[in-house]
């Protein structure tokens, strides 16, 4: 079994004025590659914290990160831009669709701007929104996609560059229960099919039944259930 994530006593400090709170605690995680790990947790408890200090998009106040290789809390700009573009897929609670980009555009442009070739690119894109079931749509701008539609496309997008790890934060936190469930089905067979490690955070303590593994943030403290 290879290990793919491991955070070693990371913590979180936001300062506001002369007052000092605690985001996360002596946060300890590993994960290894190819599961899934679901961290549950109540608004405002760190959960987005953990997983954007994951993906290079905060940093720790102290402890170390390490992801598919890279020691992520030493990385300058450029190398959390190559880490995220090779490395990571990240699927938020709102899609961050481009609107002026139909879905299959928006789904490409990762794997454009990471340097694959636009016809191998394109062929990736569409692959993907088959996957999704969305080859109908393709051709179809944000505006004209539902809401479920539009993080299935979110979803694709995610794993167009054939990450190592995806990160996903609330996935289905914006959709109701019938397409919840839709873009959950889709999450977790993308990932699996595709042997990817995927580490999700979520206030719904229902996606836990579809892990190998749940812990759950409360008080800044990490602990399995």
């Amino acid at each position: 079994m290879t290990e793919i994530v491991r955070i070693d006593h990371v913590s979180k400090v936001f300062v506001t004025g002369n007052e000092q709170i605690s985001i996360l605690v002596d946060v300890q995680l590993t994960v290894i590659a190819g599961t899934v790990v679901v961290v549950t947790g109540e608004s405002g408890s760190g959960k987005s914290t953990l997983l954007n200090i994951l993906g290079g998009l905060e940093s720790a106040s102290g402890g170390t990160v390490r992801v598919a290789g890279y020691r992520v809390h030493t990385l300058d700009e450029f190398e959390l831009s190559a880490y995220r573009a090779h490395s990571l897929g990240l699927v938020f609670q709102f899609h961050y669709l481009l609107k002026d980009f139909t879905a299959l555009e928006n789904v490409m442009l990762p794997a454009y701007m990471a340097g694959i070739p636009r016809r191998e690119a394109l062929s990736r894109a569409r692959e993907l929104l088959q996957s999704v079931g969305l080859e109908r749509r393709a051709e179809h701008f944000p505006a004209q996609l539902s809401g479920g539609e539009r993080q299935r496309v979110a979803v694709a997008r995610a794993l167009v560059n054939d990450p190592d790890v995806v990160l996903a934060d609330e996935p289905t936190g914006n959709l109701d229960e019938r397409n919840s469930a839709v873009v959950r089905q889709i999450l977790f067979d993308m990932v699996r099919s595709r042997a990817k490690t995927l580490v999700l955070v979520t206030h719904d303590a229902a996606l836990a039944s579809y892990a190998d593994r749940h812990l759950v943030l409360a008080h800044g403290v990490l602990q399995p259930v």
